[in-house]
């Protein structure tokens, strides 16, 4: 290959070089093409270097090599650095992509392990380009900031203070992004974390950002893990007088009637203490927010008020009890007009004990449910509803009786009744009931009728409802 180099009267490798670089990058070029659907970090890292990396190593090359200019021209170290500031680019993209693909994706917040990579590879190599390009003493040049360093060190204090208690919590892996904890007495949720700061968010919308070193220096509490139902608890006291069995079935029926509730969970009920003057229990709710917890607590006591009267658990001791004193439910079921027609069988079948209060949206006759009484509303009103579609069939008010053709016949009911508004309601039992019927022809024409007027209603619903499917 000499001869070539003779007959051009010169070194060969400039020939070698402008007949190269052109096929170098068509290739490079053609390559980054056809991974474009495939791989498009390697067609990305191809074309940066083709457009980046190959032409400062050319103009590298030419200034020292074509124009003689020797390393230590001002031109040919800037030419140096900006090939090596290119290369370094790409090596950091290069190790980026490594480190996320041995870290993968389920592991927390890798940024913070990019960034360490980053600055580490940027150090590193920019001591090599100052010493080796600059002709830098590297020794001297770290002395001469000795001093500086210190007054920077105090500088940065609360800086770098974040920093190592960010490490420490990434470390500890406390929380993840989208748990919440309660910071300053309430949940919030973290929505950003890095090895500065965290951003939180409550129940709100209120947007925090706390210091690492202050979510450091005290105890985190998780309330409730990313994806997770979490729960609350409400701590109540009842007289020693209530068995603990009727307490706690007057709890955890208040509690699984709360809307809302995480699918596959279900409340919880414990004595948590015995003392001279009451029993503790602890009723553990289920949250699908782990933030919003006043919400179920409020509904929670606020069912939990109707179903302890109807089942007769006072909530207070017995000399200044709560339903001492309950209303009279005949008086009311006068007041209402139930009792107009047939006012002495109606006398006979009413006890004070069978007056019932229920809260808006609570279900008094389950589809399926066999009903065991007779109902009859003092107050409030009530609605009967189909369950494919809850279409409403009728609306029950005060002073109307709401007695099922199921009822009287012992079946399972194909509706739903359900609480349209407070409401308190007189329940009779069947027995009862069916007793006063046979004794009573009258009665039981009129209850008869009002029985087959709710059959033909519910029939007429399920009709239209089959025509316009």
């Amino acid at each position: 290959m000499t001869w070539l180099g003779d007959l051009f009267g010169g070194p060969l490798w400039p020939f070698v070089f402008v007949l190269a670089y052109p096929v170098v990058a068509v290739l490079a070029i053609e390559g980054a093409r056809a991974l474009d659907g495939r791989d498009a970090f390697t067609a990305g890292i191809l074309r940066e270097a083709v457009y980046g990396l190959l032409p400062a190593s050319a103009v590298w090359m030419i200034l020292t090599e074509l124009a003689g200019l020797p390393p230590e021209n001002v031109v040919v170290r800037i030419a140096q650095t900006a090939f090596a500031l290119l290369a370094l680019t790409l090596v950091l993209k290069v190790a980026q992509a490594l480190l996320a693909w041995l870290i993968g994706d389920d592991r927390r917040a890798p940024k913070l392990l990019l960034d360490l990579v980053r600055i580490g590879v940027a150090l590193l190599w920019g001591a090599v380009v100052i010493s080796r390009i600059w002709d830098i003493n590297l020794a001297s040049l770290f002395a001469a900031m000795g001093v500086g360093s210190i007054v920077l060190g105090f500088a940065l204090q609360e800086f770098l203070g974040n920093m190592l208690s960010g490490l420490g919590l990434l470390s500890a892996r406390k929380f993840e992004i989208g748990d919440w904890i309660v910071v300053d007495g309430r949940p919030q949720r973290v929505v950003a974390f890095d090895w500065r700061s965290a951003t939180l968010v409550d129940a709100s919308g209120v947007t925090t950002i706390v210091a690492n070193s202050t979510l450091a220096k005290s105890n985190v509490v998780i309330s409730g893990r990313a994806g997770q139902p979490g729960t609350t608890s409400v701590v109540l006291t009842l007289g020693v007088e209530v068995p603990p069995e009727t307490a706690r079935a007057a709890m955890l029926e208040a509690a699984e009637a709360i809307p809302g509730r995480p699918p596959g969970t279900k409340p919880k009920c414990v004595v948590s203490g015995i003392a001279d003057k009451g029993v503790n229990y602890t009723v553990t709710l289920p949250l699908a927010d782990p933030g919003a917890a006043s919400g179920p607590k409020d509904e929670f006591l606020s069912r939990f008020w109707y179903v302890a009267q109807r089942r007769g658990v006072p909530l207070q001791s017995p000399q200044d009890a709560l339903f001492s004193n309950p209303p009279d439910a005949l008086r009311l079921l006068t007041e209402s007009g139930a009792i107009r027609r047939h006012p002495e069988v109606m006398a006979a079948l009413v006890r004070p004990e069978g007056l019932r209060r229920y809260r808006r949206g609570d279900v008094l006759v389950g589809e399926g449910e066999a009903p065991p009484d007779v109902l009859i509303v003092a107050a409030g009103s009530l609605a009967v509803v189909l369950p494919d579609g809850e279409v409403r069939v009728e609306r029950v008010e005060a002073g109307q009786m709401l007695a099922l053709p199921e009822t009287i016949a012992g079946a399972a009911s194909p509706v739903r009744v359900i609480a349209e508004t407070n409401a308190d309601v007189v329940a009779i039992p069947r027995a009862a009931f069916l007793a006063a019927m046979k004794d009573n022809a009258a009665f039981a024409r009129d209850v008869r009728a009002i029985a087959e007027a709710r059959r033909k209603a519910v029939v007429a619903h399920k009709a239209d409802a089959a025509r316009a499917a």
